[in-house]
């Protein structure tokens, strides 16, 4: 065993395990905000179905395409604005 360096070991250890726990963490936090998403998406979907919020169809209908910025998700929710666009007729 040298005489220098001897703890470096551990210190690195010990660091990795706090790297470790640090990244459980953040998944944990991402997990619970993913989860949220999903459950204000419900809630806003349902809104939708029911039309219980006065206005909510036709400011989805108009915001939403303006927020969505890919085409692949311009694409998937498509159908959807053009729904909320034909129940406003």
């Amino acid at each position: 065993m040298s005489l220098l360096g001897g703890n470096d070991l551990k210190e690195q250890q010990k660091i990795n395990e706090l790297e470790l726990k640090i990244n459980r963490e953040k998944q944990k936090l991402d997990k619970k905000l993913t989860r949220q998403k999903i459950l204000l998406g419900a809630f806003l979907v349902e809104a939708l179905e029911k039309n219980s919020v006065q206005g909510l169809r036709q400011y989805t209908a108009h915001e939403l395409p303006k927020f969505l910025t890919r085409d692949i998700d311009k694409k998937l929710m498509n159908d959807l604005v053009k729904s909320l666009n034909k129940d406003m007729e």
